[in-house]
């Protein structure tokens, strides 16, 4: 047995062996990622490696049988040993297998530590939690809103807490009034617990469960039912975030506490009529056809709620948004009552609105908020680069914001601090995976910077994740057209044609695209007839078209308008940060970017023009 050795040794086929397997891992991992990048069907790596684990035997007795000489191939028997060569043949094998191991651990280190080809969906953290909505168990059934309300007071307290992962509203929203297991809602959330909860109120009496569910294996971790009056209401929702929370072993030090028990008011009536506000304005968000539901409505609850709770900042800031959405897009129905509403009286407004909700701020992160969107709403721009650097720094490391950051994420795009932009709209996109617009941010700074098949690729990864949405269509369009693949962009633009009603610019842009400028001009014209106020979004097809004296003349116009500069500022966020005007025809929002430090050459250019 021991010359058996010694011959095996002396013969290298040990060392082949050890090659063989080295270099046949190397083959493996090669042809995996070929065959996974080319699609090809599992049974084709199978064979390859049956291939790989089969030639084994037939090296061993190849280098048992054979040796390799200086003439050339051939039997070992035929050589006498004293002539042997296999020392020196033995050296390559040890050159050749330590090429080969480098290669496995530099392809080992590359796999562990280097960036993902992909991105992993529903990566599960263990401190993460999805609320529920809770159910309306009423007897007239008619406290849907007030247990909505609840639901997402107790969610917002623990999204303030940096250690914790919590679904935003949407997403969690989009399960109710279904029957899907915890574990699959769970699964598609990416979380590990699950909240689910009911309310029964019957005039001023209150019962409230609420149970914290590992979703694993459905395991009740948590329970717990309240019985009390509504004057109860903060105390319950306190009391929920805090066991929820100390359950999943955060533990709340005192300024924790308060981040989880800051609530934007402490009044129970004015909560109550905030919330049936909030339910109006998420309706009338969503643009449904047939939803009677507008701003205006919104707003006479959310005044209501100001006249209980006269430091109430967050209805102020809500209560906002329907004068930002007149000046910006004119009277149209989300508005709700246009004809009550000129641009002057908006315009005073929507800034008496702002002053409020800075005063009346709960903290300083939210209250540099309103004052960025102010400022980005004002007739000067001196304060925003002092303003985006105060949120940094007040946000820190690990801060997260709420979702009453308004129009926070186009300011950080448009100002150039695309850092903290992507920062944010990952943190959105993570927290609130089933709401399209979460995405929309992400994929616009991708596209911003000329990463056209990553934004493609993010792009079909939320049509999977949240559905099909006009916010997708538009940026494929984007995507196609910055990438010079015009066919595509037509392509898409044909089959969402559908969509004009809601993207009235589409039709205009696929003639533009197609060369029939005579009939982009004609849309165009309609558009522009169909109101007084400015269409900002035909800015992209009067560059499409060539047609510099339209388009021109529509910046002129825009320009001049109340918050003229930021809608010039929204059109060229919207289209992933490029320039398609002539600042020449907007000095008043040419003199805004003087005042924000920003150069005008930081913006991304365009495609040459058709003309």
């Amino acid at each position: 047995m021991p010359q058996l050795f010694d011959e095996l040794k002396r013969r290298n086929v040990f060392r082949v062996g050890v090659t063989y397997t080295v270099i046949a891992w190397v083959i493996a991992q090669v042809f995996d990622l070929v065959v996974d990048n080319f699609g090809a069907p599992d049974w084709v790596m199978k064979v390859m490696l049956t291939i790989l684990i089969a030639g084994l035997p037939v090296a061993l007795v190849l280098a048992w049988a054979f040796e390799l000489t200086p003439e050339g191939v051939k039997k070992t028997a035929d050589v006498p040993v004293s002539q042997s060569v296999t020392p020196r043949t033995g050296q390559t094998l040890n050159r050749i297998t330590t090429i080969a191991l480098i290669l496995v651990l530099a392809f080992v280190a590359w796999d562990k530590l280097g960036p993902d080809s992909a991105p992993q969906e529903n990566v599960v953290v263990e401190k993460s939690v999805a609320v529920l909505p809770f159910a309306d168990l009423s007897q007239t059934q008619d406290q849907e809103w007030f247990a909505d309300g609840l639901t997402e007071e107790i969610l917002n307290a623990l999204a303030r807490l940096p250690e914790l992962k919590v679904t935003a509203r949407t997403s969690s929203f989009e399960f109710k009034n279904t029957n899907m297991d915890i574990g699959d809602i769970a699964q598609r959330l990416g979380v590990a617990h699950v909240v689910e909860g009911s309310v029964r109120r019957i005039g001023d009496d209150l019962r409230v469960t609420a149970q914290l569910i590992r979703a694993e294996d459905g395991f009740h971790l948590w329970s717990k039912t309240y019985q009390g009056n509504t004057d109860s209401l903060f105390e319950v929702q306190n009391d929920v975030a805090a066991s929820i929370a100390a359950t999943l072993n955060v533990i709340l030090d005192e300024d924790k506490r308060a981040r989880l028990f800051a609530s934007g008011t402490r009044d129970v009536a004015a909560f109550e009529t905030f919330l049936q506000a909030r339910n109006l304005f998420a309706r009338a968000h969503r643009r449904e056809e047939g939803n009677p539901a507008t701003l205006a409505a919104a707003n006479r609850f959310f005044e209501m709620a100001i006249e209980q709770d006269p430091g109430f900042s967050t209805a102020a800031i809500l209560h906002s948004d329907r004068y930002a959405h007149f000046l910006l897009e004119g009277p149209i129905g989300i508005v709700g009552d246009a004809g009550e509403l000129d641009y002057d009286s908006a315009y005073a407004q929507l800034q008496q609105d702002f002053d409020f909700a800075a005063r009346a701020a709960p903290d300083d992160a939210r209250r540099i908020i309103v004052e960025l969107n102010r400022e980005f709403f004002s007739n000067h721009w001196h304060r925003l680069p002092v303003l985006i650097k105060q949120f940094r720094s007040e946000l820190g490391e690990d801060g997260t914001i709420e979702d009453d950051g308004l129009w926070l994420d186009e300011i950080l795009r448009f100002s150039g601090d695309l850092d903290l932009a992507w920062r944010l709209a990952e943190q959105r996109r993570e927290a609130d995976p089933l709401n399209q617009v979460a995405w929309m941010d992400s994929i616009n700074l991708l596209i911003g910077r000329g990463a056209y098949d990553e934004a493609l690729a993010m792009i079909d990864e939320g049509r999977r994740t949240a559905g099909e949405g006009i916010r997708f269509v538009e940026t494929d369009i984007q995507a196609y057209w910055l990438s010079g693949n015009n066919a595509a962009a037509i392509e898409t633009l044909e089959r969402n044609s559908e969509n004009s009603d809601i993207a009235d610019y589409f039709p205009v842009l696929l003639a533009a695209l197609q060369g029939d400028m005579e009939m982009a001009t004609e849309l165009a014209d309609a558009i522009e007839m169909a109101s007084a106020h400015p269409a900002y979004r035909l800015i992209w097809p009067y560059y499409v078209m060539g047609d510099s004296e339209r388009q021109s003349d529509l910046v002129r116009r825009i320009d001049a308008m109340p918050v003229g500069a930021s809608m010039l500022a929204l059109e060229i966020g919207n289209n992933a940060g490029m320039l398609m005007f002539d600042l020449e025809n907007a000095p008043n929002f040419r003199k805004r970017l003087e005042e924000a430090q920003i150069d005008p050459a930081s913006f991304a250019s365009p495609p040459p023009r058709t003309d």
